[in-house]
């Protein structure tokens, strides 16, 4: 099945921005909030005119009612939607787990590829990656028959100072708010504790280091609290001749990467030796398992250690 990894196929403007619209009300029901003609407009960035004649096209093709200014779905609006939802979800985790396309990439090309997979092809597409729940920004994905997991995890925010938590959803909209926190090594999967909120941060632990997260940033991330996370130290903390034992791979690992790391043996409780160092500097070679590996610094800076 030839999966849209490149440029994707054209796509109607037009068909776009209704099916953008079918996702907002969709949202709306789903968080039980009310859709506008100008929340629309808003989540669109359209004008209220042009939101107004979307609504009006989707009202026509027996997908929305209007009841005063509130809009909502009819069970074949639901319907499309959910279909646009699992296309565009299984296509993000089609991307995560077996390409190479960058984190902050994903949301861009699925909003796009949605519009063109067949139902025929999303379901193929699902079996393929093992019919999974959720995306890989924590988001449930529609089943084939149209239910939908329910969402997950509690703000961030609410978490008290001292307390630990597991990422189970982060917003990948905006994008610069999605792109502050993966860089701060912030994905679903990935283990905090709470340090410190301030007037306008929130200092958190994440792996091996500490990070002060805007209130922007820390508003779109979604947690189920966990016990305390062990200390661990980078792979690359090692010198020469000594070793230590894995204690888990970062959450910024993932798709191809993270498989290669686990088929080379680098699983939690493994021993593994700082064996010798390139001419210049990276790659170096780590002996693990009776075996000795080639280990890049960036990739070895996201294996831990028990510290």
């Amino acid at each position: 099945m030839p999966y849209r990894v490149g440029e994707s196929n054209a796509v109607d403007v037009l068909q776009v921005q209704a099916g953008d619209a079918l996702k907002h009300l969709h949202e709306s029901e789903y968080s039980q909030t009310s859709a506008t003609t100008a929340s629309v407009a808003g989540a669109l960035c359209i004008s209220l005119q042009r939101a107004g004649e979307i609504v009006g096209e989707l009202a026509r093709a027996g997908l929305a009612d209007s009841h005063g200014p509130a809009i909502q779905l009819t069970g074949a609006g639901r319907e499309e939607a959910r279909h646009l939802l699992r296309a565009h979800r299984l296509y993000e985790t089609y991307l995560a787990n077996e390409t190479g396309v960058a984190t902050e990439d994903w949301h861009r090309r699925a909003d796009l590829v949605e519009h063109t997979l067949s139902r025929q092809e999303v379901d193929a597409l699902s079996n393929r990656l093992g019919r999974p729940q959720y995306d890989p920004h924590g988001d449930p994905i529609p089943t084939r028959d149209g239910s939908l997991p329910p969402r997950r995890g509690r703000p961030l925010l609410e978490m008290p100072e001292g307390s630990s938590a597991e990422v189970v959803h982060l917003e990948d909209e905006p994008a610069s708010v999605y792109r502050q926190a993966a860089d701060a090594g912030i994905l679903a999967g990935a283990r905090m504790r709470i340090l410190r909120r301030g007037a306008d941060f929130l200092r958190v632990a994440v792996e091996d280091r500490q990070c002060q997260l805007p209130l922007a940033v820390a508003a779109a991330i979604q947690v189920e609290p966990c016990e305390a996370p062990p200390a661990v130290k980078p792979l690359s903390s090692l010198s020469r001749g000594e070793f230590g034992r894995i204690a888990s791979l970062s959450a910024t690992l993932i798709g191809g990467e993270r498989r290669r790391m686990l088929d080379l043996g680098l699983v939690p409780g493994t021993r593994i030796e700082r064996d010798f160092d390139s001419m210049f500097g990276s790659p170096t070679a780590y002996r693990v398992r009776g075996a000795v590996i080639a280990l890049r610094r960036e990739q070895a800076e996201r294996i831990f250690l028990e510290a």
